[in-house]
């Protein structure tokens, strides 16, 4: 076992080290070299398949010596823990990096194209950045009355809800206070027919007594 390796599996046991027990983490297999996954945890387990250095695993159950993975394409299995890392490997780093190189070398071979265009019509590019930024210009300064606008608007939409809501208070009392006053006027009424009433039958009464002939006596 070389250096290099001897240092990745160090790097890899300090990193395990009070390392907690998760569910679905992503592990990948150390450098250098191939791990089998077995079919249980145990070295007398049945091999089921064999995982290439940088190969990057779902981790299900992580133990102290031997941890349940599952690959890409489905398959799950058991592998030593300390072939299993965080750190994303250096060939697949080196893999990403040469893909990202690929993608801005593209990039800047459009962009050079573009200042190539641009460049054989630069006239027209200063005419069309001019009227663009006079198009800009204008649209800021309507942009700058509309909001002025929006503001006041809100703002007058605020007084007017609130002219809403205190007026939609006062019809509320207002009924009340109808509701009330009818109701007293009603009694009142009620109570003034029955006062009258009562006398106009005493006014009656007295009048049929008043009217009543007097009995006449028998010694005229």
């Amino acid at each position: 076992m070389n250096v290099k390796i001897k240092l990745g599996l160090c790097f890899v046991l300090c990193m395990l080290i009070g390392a907690t027990i998760c569910h679905a983490e992503i592990r990948y297999v150390s450098e250098d070299f191939e791990i089998t996954m077995r079919t249980g945890p145990g070295s007398d387990r049945k091999i089921i398949s064999l995982i290439a250095s940088g190969r990057e695993v779902e981790l299900i159950n992580e133990g102290d010596e031997w941890s349940q993975i599952r690959l890409a394409n489905g398959k799950e299995g058991w592998v030593l823990t300390r072939y299993l890392t965080q750190a994303t490997p250096t060939a697949l780093k080196l893999e990403r990096l040469e893909s990202k190189y690929a993608e801005v070398i593209e990039q800047d071979k459009e962009l050079k194209e573009k200042l190539s265009e641009l460049s054989s019509g630069n006239r027209t590019v200063g005419s069309e950045l001019k009227k663009t930024q006079d198009e800009l210009d204008k649209t800021q300064k309507t942009y700058d009355a509309l909001k002025k606008e929006s503001a006041e608007f809100l703002k007058f939409k605020a007084t007017y809800e609130k002219n809403l809501k205190e007026l939609k208070e006062m019809r509320t009392k207002a009924d009340k206070f109808e509701n009330e006053f009818n109701k007293l006027a009603n009694n009142q009424l009620y109570e003034g027919f029955l006062y009258g009433g009562g006398l106009v039958f005493l006014g009656l009464v007295i009048g049929f007594i008043l009217k009543k002939p007097k009995r006449r006596s028998g010694l005229m």
